[in-house]
């Protein structure tokens, strides 16, 4: 790489033996982590303007004060965690055992199945569920309980307005 300097500047001009002085320094910067590239790109940019007098004084110059700090070492690797025990699984069925990730106490396949069915069971506990009212009718509602209250023909609060808390209280 330092011999093909002189392709991209003819002042770079170094012959075998400067070469082989300034190999030991630019060696350093491949251990690094510089490749080659960025390191002809650190070479030969920026050249003084009235040009440079000599080659090996000028590269040698740009190796040791250019050079990049030492790469810090690499982090040992981590262990990965222990293999967990198998354990009994829960659910229904035959008698089976899975390796859990967490605390869980049923294997994949069961814990779905028990989703599926608790989410079934809610679906028809909503659809059996009387439709909430609009709210139009919720607010004349709350105005006929108001307008019934300053009559004081009623002691409590309507039906329907505990129903709009208790809907509110919830976020239905």
């Amino acid at each position: 790489m330092l011999l093909s300097l002189r392709h991209v500047n003819p002042q770079l001009h170094l012959g075998v033996r400067e070469a082989r002085g300034l190999a030991e320094v630019a060696g350093e910067w491949i251990r690094r982590g510089v490749s080659a590239a960025e390191l002809r790109r650190a070479l030969i940019s920026e050249l003084p303007r009235d040009g440079v007098r000599s080659a090996v004084g000028f590269l040698r110059h740009r190796l040791v004060q250019k050079l990049p700090a030492p790469v810090a070492a690499p982090a040992p690797p981590v262990a990965p965690p222990p293999v967990r025990q198998f354990v009994v699984c829960e659910g229904e069925g035959e008698e089976h055992v899975f390796r859990p990730v967490g605390d869980e106490t049923l294997c994949g396949p069961c814990a779905r199945e028990a989703n599926r069915v608790y989410w079934a069971a809610r679906r028809a506990e909503m659809e059996n569920e009387p439709d909430p009212l609009p709210w139009r009718e919720r607010i004349a509602a709350i105005t006929e309980g108001e307008q019934g209250r300053e009559r004081g023909a009623d002691a409590g609060p309507p039906a329907v307005l505990a129903a709009t808390l208790r809907d509110a209280a919830t976020g239905s």
